[in-house]
């Protein structure tokens, strides 16, 4: 494939959306082909998502996240920070990853007390793969009820090489998410619930979106019922 015929499609890759039914906005929050900020446990559950894995080997071969033994002490670390984790998502909230066989689990979290995020990924060996993070935070309507959320999603094109074609993708990103900072350096920091664009790194070319948390968020997370319980109960120094 000659570079500008690989420059003109693969934005057209990237811009396929509407014949999937997804929008690059919903909520007032920007969004990729299969995924928006913002999003829950139900859109989470439609995307085929990589097996999470250990960094650290066994007999060199990576451990599934999920089969990991955690000890007792990780546990109590573990429900101090997510009361009432079952130790079947332990694991995956120890290791700050998730996968399609931890979101079962991950729904029946129902409170975090500090803030968090863990990352599941899609689309790898593919011409977009993706990163996702996800946090279970409060709602800005009622801080006592907290949900799982994409908070950030992080996008690259391995095949775009040329300088041209990352050009032309760059352009079309501006194009597409100006309204959320792309191509405006001077756009303000994002409130709580707000969306951002933000640009590649230096060595992987792509894009990402975040949602704004606050710099209050510890305090609102507080606010759960579980988390404050918990605050109770522990031990008074001296």
């Amino acid at each position: 494939m000659s570079i500008k015929v690989l420059a003109l499609a693969l934005p057209l890759l990237f811009l396929q959306t509407t014949a999937s039914g997804q929008e690059l906005e919903k909520r007032g929050l920007p969004c990729v082909t299969e995924l928006c900020l913002g999003d829950g446990i139900a859109e989470l559950s439609k995307i085929q998502w990589a097996p999470a894995h250990n960094a650290f080997k066994i007999n060199n071969k990576a451990e599934a996240t999920g089969s990991m033994k955690l000890s007792e002490d990780k546990l109590r670390v573990i429900k101090s920070s997510y009361p009432g984790a079952g130790a079947e998502v332990a694991p995956y909230l120890h290791a700050n990853q998730f996968d399609a066989a931890a979101l079962p689990g991950l729904a029946k979290v129902a409170a975090a007390c500090h803030s968090n995020e863990l990352i599941g990924t899609y689309g790898a060996g593919g011409s977009t793969p993706t990163r996702v993070g996800i946090s279970l935070m409060p709602s800005l309507a009622d801080p006592s009820r907290q949900a799982w959320t994409v908070t950030t999603i992080v996008r690259e094109f391995p095949s775009a090489v040329s300088n041209e074609s990352r050009a032309e993708i760059s352009n079309q990103l501006k194009a597409r998410y100006a309204k959320f900072g792309a191509g405006n350096s001077d756009m303000d920091m994002a409130k709580a619930g707000e969306g951002r664009f933000f640009p590649s790194g230096m060595t992987r070319f792509g894009f990402g979106l975040s949602l704004g948390r606050g710099a209050d968020e510890e305090s609102r997370m507080n606010k759960s019922a579980a988390c404050s319980s918990a605050a109770a109960d522990k031990p008074k120094a001296g």
